[in-house]
């Protein structure tokens, strides 16, 4: 996800977590019901899910989290769900 060029008001909350030694940055506020996010990697889905549930139950969302070949590269993608 991308952050705007323009500033804004309101502070973006940019979380860092790290999957098989690759950093991530997922701008959770914006993360809206029904997004999704895919992450290349070669991490299965429970892999994932485990290092994503700390950040949903922190903010109090549901994630669900699939494996997925997309553009010819495997990796995971999880949609916000609540």
């Amino acid at each position: 996800m991308r952050r705007s060029s323009r500033q804004s008001d309101v502070e973006v909350d940019v979380r860092q977590f790290t999957l098989h030694g690759v950093d991530y940055f997922i701008e959770w506020s914006r993360l809206l019901v029904g997004c999704s996010v895919f992450l290349p990697t070669t991490a299965t889905k429970t892999q994932a899910f485990r290092a994503l549930r700390p950040y949903a139950q922190q903010l109090g969302i549901q994630l669900v989290v699939r494996n997925r070949c997309e553009y010819g590269r495997y990796g995971v993608r999880f949609w916000r769900v609540y």
